[in-house]
C-alpha cells in the first residue's frame, strides 16, 4: 500500500510540475510579448488562414445571430491579407456553419469590407507606452439558410465548404499583393 500511496504522490507531483512549467511558459510568453514584440506582431505576421477567431487571435471567422434570424459571418485578417481571400473565409464559414447545423443549402449576401483599426498608445501604471496598432481588414456577409435551395442564387452547404477550405489551403497570396494590401489598411488607418 506504501508504493500506491508514494506512486499517487509522484503522479500528483508530476502533474502539478507540468502545470507550474505551462503556467511559466504562458507568463514568459506574454511577458516577451509586452517587452519586445507585441501581440498584434504575433497574430497579424502573416496571411490568415481558415480559422476561428477569437478573444486572443482576432483573425479568423466568426459567426452571429442577426434579429431577423440570418446569420452574420464576418472573416477578420492581418493587413496583408486581401478581401478577396477574407470573403472566401467568410463563405466557407457560412457554408460550414450551416452544414454543420444540417442545413442543404444557403444564399449569401454580396460581401461588405470594413477596417478595424487598433490602438497605438496604452497606459501601465500611469505610464503612456506606444504599441504597435492592431490593424484588422474585415469582411462580413449575412447569411440565410434553406433546406430546399429554392432560390436561384441558394449554394449546397457541404459543397461549398469543402471546396473553399480546399481552394484556401492550397491558395498562396504574392508578396506583390500583400504588400498592396498592408498599405491599403495603412491608408484606412491612417498609417501612412
Amino acid at each position: 500500500m506504501a508504493n500506491i500511496g508514494v506512486g499517487r504522490t509522484a503522479t500528483g507531483r508530476s502533474i502539478a510540475r507540468r502545470a507550474w512549467i505551462l503556467g511559466v511558459a504562458s507568463a514568459t510568453g506574454l511577458a516577451t510579448a509586452g517587452c519586445g514584440a507585441s501581440l498584434s506582431s504575433m497574430t497579424t505576421a502573416s496571411v490568415t488562414d481558415y480559422q476561428a477567431a477569437n478573444l486572443f487571435a482576432p483573425a479568423g471567422y466568426s459567426v452571429a445571430q442577426n434579429a431577423d434570424g440570418s446569420m452574420h459571418i464576418t472573416a477578420a485578417g492581418s493587413p496583408s491579407t486581401p478581401a478577396d481571400r477574407l470573403a472566401k473565409i467568410a463563405m466557407a464559414a457560412a457554408a460550414d456553419y450551416g452544414n454543420q447545423q444540417h442545413q442543404k443549402t444557403f444564399t449569401a449576401t454580396p460581401p461588405a469590407t470594413s477596417y478595424k483599426c487598433g490602438k497605438t498608445k496604452t497606459t501601465d501604471k500611469g505610464q503612456v507606452i506606444d504599441i504597435k496598432p492592431l490593424d484588422l481588414r474585415v469582411v462580413s456577409i449575412d447569411v440565410t439558410y434553406g433546406r430546399d435551395g429554392i432560390a436561384p442564387a441558394a449554394r449546397n452547404t457541404r459543397e461549398t465548404a469543402e471546396q473553399l477550405k480546399a481552394q484556401l489551403a492550397s491558395e498562396t497570396v504574392p508578396p506583390d499583393v500583400q504588400a498592396a494590401a498592408t498599405q491599403e489598411v495603412a491608408q484606412q488607418c491612417g498609417r501612412v
